[in-house]
């Protein structure tokens, strides 16, 4: 698709994701769907305006294609159906996005703003998260290891392939080191007593680090121990 027509491709590319940004979350899709008829309407409308203004751009100049990236064809033989795909994307993000503007202006709230407030709130949550990584042995351990395995890579050159193995183990083990913690620390919280059940999710999530690390031991070894015995022999 996006070696030929890669106008459609693109269109895809980059109206997809900011529709299910819109649409997926269950708050919004609840008011969308409420106004669906408006949407609707609104999409056919941008939809028809510029399906028949597109092929005027293309007769002055003001809007080009090559011939190898666009389907070559034409709706009602005036206007590409690359043109209309776009044209009902575009309608649709921006009929959804001014539904949902409206209906949180109606009600005093900046909905934009809101949600940037709220992601930004959730990575500094995310940010403090990471202090657990020093209260804990095995996580910095797994810290110390990680930053002698990426020495090494810098040390022995590895190729930019084998960086990107390198650095999703160490993300792994990390990982699931971090969520270890918080369930021990979450498990002990609201358990004093000994509880099967609660022992039995601790060891599953000590199994998950221990799985992961496993599998980073397995791409560590397969990448640095024919340079690390090249380089001691």
């Amino acid at each position: 698709m996006f070696d030929h027509l890669s106008y459609i491709g693109y269109t895809l590319l980059f109206c997809v994701p900011p529709l299910l940004l819109i649409w997926l979350r269950r708050e919004f899709f609840e008011i969308l769907v409420g106004n669906l008829r408006t949407i609707f309407l609104s999409t056919i409308i941008l939809t028809i305006y510029g399906s028949l203004i597109w092929p005027i751009a293309l007769k002055y100049g003001a809007w080009a294609y090559s011939s190898e990236k666009i389907s070559n064809v034409k709706l009602m033989g005036l206007v590409f159906i690359d043109d209309v795909i776009w044209w009902i994307f575009i309608g649709l993000i921006f009929s959804s996005f001014i539904s949902l503007s409206t209906y949180y202006e109606d009600r005093g709230v900046d909905i934009v703003w809101r949600e940037i407030r709220g992601l930004l709130a959730s990575f500094r949550n995310a940010l403090r998260g990471l202090r657990i990584i020093t209260l804990e042995r095995n996580s910095t351990i797994h810290v110390a290891i990680a930053v002698f395995v990426l020495l090494e890579g810098v040390l022995f050159r590895i190729s930019k392939m084998e960086w990107l193995f390198v650095m999703v183990a160490i993300g792994a083990v990390l990982g699931f080191e971090i969520l270890n913690s918080a369930v021990e620390r979450l498990a002990a919280k609201y358990s004093a007593q000994q509880d099967a059940e609660i022992g039995l999710i601790k060891d599953a999530a000590a199994a998950g680090v221990l799985v992961a690390s496993a599998a980073a031991a397995v791409i560590g070894f397969v990448i640095f121990m024919s340079r690390i015995l090249r380089f001691l022999l």
